[in-house]
């Protein structure tokens, strides 16, 4: 089954406010958090849910910009799976350097 994905607004205003990132990037990142849960969100709610038989999960997608990597940690919220639906509704981002 495939999902529709959506965002709710705190997490585009973050990711929005990420510093080092260039609007292009950010939007592989969302491009990228879309692909991947449209496809196999059943996948990572099993996988890692907060909880024991919670709907909601972490998603982890990380980032490469220059020298830099950003790593985005996601709590998915899949209450409305059964409809096809998923929404991102939280994100923490941290970032590390890479020699080079």
């Amino acid at each position: 089954m495939r999902y529709h994905v959506e965002f709710v607004d705190p997490v585009l205003e973050y990711l929005a406010r990420v510093v080092g990132l260039t609007d292009d990037e950010r939007a592989a990142v969302v491009d990228g958090i879309i692909d991947e849960l449209s496809r196999d969100a059943d996948r990572f709610l099993a996988l890692r849910p907060l909880a024991h038989e919670s709907l909601c999960f972490r998603y982890d997608f990380p980032q490469l910009s220059g020298n830099t990597v950003y790593h985005f940690d996601f709590v998915v919220d899949g209450s409305h799976m059964t409809m096809g639906v998923v929404r991102v509704a939280y994100v923490e981002c941290t970032t590390v350097r890479r020699d080079g």
